[in-house]
């Protein structure tokens, strides 16, 4: 299977890349910082040939072009593409709301992915049962928001979820099978100590669950163990 995961340097983005290159896939691993993710840089000599680490800045048409020329050099056709790069700096009230921090985290976690799978399409449309998994959050449902928790990063996965619908029904995509992806709360720097999971069993059940996929999934909210979400 041919798989480009953007966000690839930490977290479930690191695991992912792991986990789908153990088992042979060829792995396009999109970061940010590439010069400084050394555990990719370990991946990718363990899996030479096999995955390559790409400069990414998802919300930069210059870099988007420039991973596409790359990918484009290596294979003809992807397969798969798992949106999981995003941000979440902020701890913000209704005081400390900013305009200029919120489009920042908007545009990561929601235009950004929408931005990566308009750039790609060409080559998921000549994939085998291609697919794009927008890894979103529990954070973006508004039917189980019943505290306060903020506006930018709840704000932003909200909006990835409602484009995970479009793109799912969009005729550009028909064909392709795109689901938003709730990973679980998972022991990682953004999910902290005490989260339920594990990297590794977030990412394990995800692979599971996309293995199993049909066009009659396109266009619904899933958790990392195949469960239906709301919205």
């Amino acid at each position: 299977m041919r798989i480009l995961i953007t966000g690839a340097n930490r977290g479930l983005g690191l695991e992912l890349t792991r986990l789908c290159a153990a088992r042979g896939d060829r792995v396009f691993a999109g970061c940010r910082t590439p010069e400084r993710d050394t555990a990719l840089k370990d991946l990718s000599a363990q899996h030479r040939g096999q995955v390559s680490i790409l400069p990414l800045e998802i919300t930069d048409a210059a870099s988007l072009d420039r991973c596409l020329q790359q990918v484009r050099s290596d294979v003809d056709a992807l397969d798969m593409l798992i949106n999981n790069a995003a941000s979440n700096d902020e701890r913000e009230t209704l005081r400390t709301f900013d305009a200029e921090k919120a489009a920042q985290q908007w545009m990561v976690n929601a235009v950004g992915q929408v931005l990566v799978a308009q750039k790609f399409l060409d080559l998921l449309n000549a994939g085998t049962d291609p697919k794009i998994i927008n890894v979103t959050s529990e954070a973006g449902s508004i039917s189980t928001m019943n505290h306060f928790r903020g506006y930018y990063y709840f704000g932003s996965k909200a909006a990835m979820n409602m484009f995970s619908r479009s793109m799912a029904w969009d005729p550009d995509t028909a064909g392709i099978i795109t689901i938003a992806l709730q990973p679980g709360w998972m022991r990682t720097d953004m999910g902290g100590s005490n989260a339920d999971l594990s990297v590794t069993e977030s990412a394990e059940g995800i692979l599971k669950m996309i293995s199993k996929l049909t066009l009659e999934d396109n266009g619904k909210f899933y958790t990392w163990e195949g469960k239906e979400y709301p919205w």
